[in-house]
Parts: structure tokens; sequence; C-alpha cells
């Protein structure tokens, strides 16, 4: 893989564009939609009349989608930003996949694998399957480029399933019981191999990189999923760039990076809509019983609470224990639900906003990713590897040692 010096310095200069814009737009993303009672005083009046004329109705696809084209005349240089074109689709090699290959991988899943084993750049190179799971990446790739794969897998279970499927197969797969993030598993990590790593959580593909660039592995194709399942409450730049940035990013910040609307269908959603609206209700009673103005959460429940009639009285008597609150025999629990219905209407709206700059944080992490492998040595191509309908971590960085 060839890394011109110019894509080299039009990664950096991304970077410092959306560390520009991000850190002089927190205003409108580096905030909690629950504990606002009104648009914050920094926005303009444009921008709430546009939130404002916006129907519910309009607003459940905006919700499922991306809603910066909605809103592109508020924020011209996030919109300029957005532009995907530094990143080409991921170039599929034509591969054959026998159907006894693929037998235990199914839907979205296999259509990923099999996506990933023909974006993967063919080296000569034995393979290090990260976080293997049963391995399917790792049989896909062995089949396709005739090359040994050693599959690392925390659960022994797992291991052993996979272990049988590669024999029954007579596939030079080899698996090992391995915590990743455990003191030592840099053993199985060499210079002259290949480490994969298909949306591998947060902190596990971050050790994959930190390790994997101090063994000089090399090559890594990396597709990063869910960058808040971190350890630290604030994440940890790896790059000198963004350890040099003002931006300090919470999990909170990091989830905003992956955040999914429910995309059910209309029940689920109506199920959606009542316990978000019941938990705000709730909220502004607990505010009133308590003298606390902060939102505070509550644990999941099950949905079959948000369809009975007198439902909300027994959420709020339930939520109220949960707090160790006393609910007065007094309460005009309609007048809540109302506030309830307030506060989610504007919830929505806000939380509209705050979306509109999750794609420009994941791409400030991808490029956090690629500027620190450059800065170890390795040529470093950021690509598409699917489309958002089958997943939206599509980010595939592919670095090969210099």
């Amino acid at each position: 893989m060839s890394q011109p010096t110019c894509l080299q310095q039009r990664y950096l200069e991304r970077f410092q564009q959306l560390d520009s814009l991000l850190a002089t737009q927190r205003p409108y993303w580096q905030l909690q939609a629950f504990d606002c009672a009104d648009y914050p005083t920094s926005w303009s009046e444009a921008l709430i009349a546009s939130l404002e004329s916006i129907s519910d109705e309009a607003l459940a696809p905006l919700e499922q989608g991306s809603p910066l084209p909605a809103l592109a005349e508020h924020f011209p240089a996030l919109h300029a930003l957005s532009d995907e074109a530094l990143y080409p689709p991921a170039p599929q090699q034509p591969q054959e996949t026998p159907f006894w290959l693929s037998r235990g991988m199914k839907g979205r899943k296999a259509e990923q694998v099999q996506r990933f084993s023909q974006a993967t750049h063919n080296y000569g190179l034995p393979f290090v399957e990260w976080c293997a799971g049963k391995g399917h990446l790792g049989k896909l790739l062995s089949f396709h480029h005739q090359q040994p794969v050693l599959s690392l897998e925390w659960q022994q279970s797992l291991c052993e399933a996979g272990e049988q499927v590669a024999q029954q197969l007579k596939l030079p797969q080899r698996f090992i019981e391995a915590d990743v993030l455990a003191e030592g598993v840099e053993q199985h990590l060499k210079p002259e191999q290949h480490a994969v790593a298909l949306h591998a959580c947060g902190e596990l593909h971050l050790q994959l990189l930190r390790k994997g660039a101090e063994r000089e592995v090399a090559a890594l194709s990396v597709c990063p999923c869910c960058y808040h399942l971190i350890p630290a409450q604030r994440y940890q730049p790896l790059s000198r760039e963004a350890k040099a940035s003002s931006l300090a990013l919470s999990k909170t910040d990091l989830r905003l990076a992956v955040q999914q609307s429910a995309t059910g269908g209309a029940r689920v959603q109506r199920l959606r809509h009542t316990e978000v609206t019941w938990r705000l209700a709730y909220d502004s009673l607990q505010q009133q019983l308590s003298g606390n103005n902060q939102y505070r959460p509550l644990p999941s429940i099950n949905k079959q609470w948000f369809t009975q009639d007198d439902g909300f009285e027994k959420f709020c008597q339930w939520a109220a224990d949960y707090h160790q609150l006393d609910l007065p025999d007094s309460l005009h629990l309609d007048d809540f639900l109302a506030t309830g219905r307030q506060r989610y209407h504007l919830t929505r709206r806000i939380e509209l906003v705050r979306r509109c700059f999750s794609r420009a944080i994941e791409q400030w992490l991808i490029l956090d990713r690629a500027l620190f492998l450059l800065q170890q040595g390795y040529r470093v191509e950021i690509q598409l590897l699917f489309e958002q309908n089958l997943s939206p971590r599509n980010f595939l960085i592919q670095a090969r040692r210099a």
C-alpha cells in the first residue's frame, strides 16, 4: 500500500480542522439534553426557530438518520467537514465463499465479515485475529488469503467451538484463550504478522494499536467500535496532536460518536416515547420533592410497564422507592406528565443538534488513531468498509509498517 505524503498531510489538516471546530462549538454538543429546562442561551434564535418548526412526525426520520443536512444552514463549517471523500470505499477483492465456510454466520454479521476479508490487504503474512469470538473472520481470512491464523479469545467455550470447526474444515487456524487487556498479551504479537480486528470495542482495539505498534507488527487492519467502552472516565488520546488538543472527551462525549436512535417498528417507537416522557416527568417530580435540580437516572425496567393504563402512577412509585423518596398523597401526577411531554419535546430537538456532531467526533477519534500509527512508522489509509445501513461503524484503518 502506497502512502503519499499528501494523504498524510490531509489527515493532519482534517484533524486540525475538526479539533478547532469541536472546541469552538462545544455549546452545541457537549451538554446533557435531559438537564436542560430550555434551549441554551448561546443558541441562535434562527436555530431554535428551525427546531421548533420540525413536527414530531418529521422529527422521527431525522432521529434515525443523519440530522445534519436538515440543519446545515446553521452549521456550514460542520457540514463542510462532513464530506467523506477523504476516505474512499475499501476496495473489494473478488472472493468466493463456499456455503460450508460461512456456516454459523448469519445476517449482517456474515456480510460484515465477508467485506472485511475482501478489503484486507494480502501481504503474504500470517494473521492474528484480535477478540476472535468463534473465529468467523479468521476462517475467511485463512481460506481467502491462504495464510495461517492465530485467533485470540478470552472465552474458553468460544475457543473450543472455533477450534473444532477449524479442524473440521482443515483450516490452519489456531485458538489461544487470552484476555487481550491482560499483561503479557503482547507475547502473541510478532513483527512478521498482520493483526486484524473487526468491531473490537473501545479499549480492546486501542490495546491492539498500542501493543501492535510497540511490537512492530508488520500490518494492522482495524475497524473500531464503541469508543466509550474504556476504563478511564476520560478519553486518553494516542497521537501527539490529540494529546495537545483542548478537548477532554468524557464517556458521554464518546458515546455521542456511536449514538443511534431506536429504529424499531411503530410499537417500539411508541413505547420508547412513553418511557422517555415518563422518566422526564418523574424527574420533574423528584426535583420538586428533593430540591435537587439535577437529572437523576433510573435503571432499565420492563417495557410492559409503559403499556398499562395506570402505569405512570406505578412507575413514579417504583422510581421514588429507588431514590428513597416519599410521595405525598396530594400530588397531581397529570401536571407532571404534562411537564414530561414538554421536556421530551425540548429534549428531542436538543439531541437532534447534538447528533449533528456525532460523525465529526468519530472522525476525530479515527484520525487520532491514524496519526498515532503514522507517528509509529506506519503507512496508513482510512477507508469506508460498509454502507451505513450495513453498519454505521464503517471506518477501516489499514496500516503497513514502512
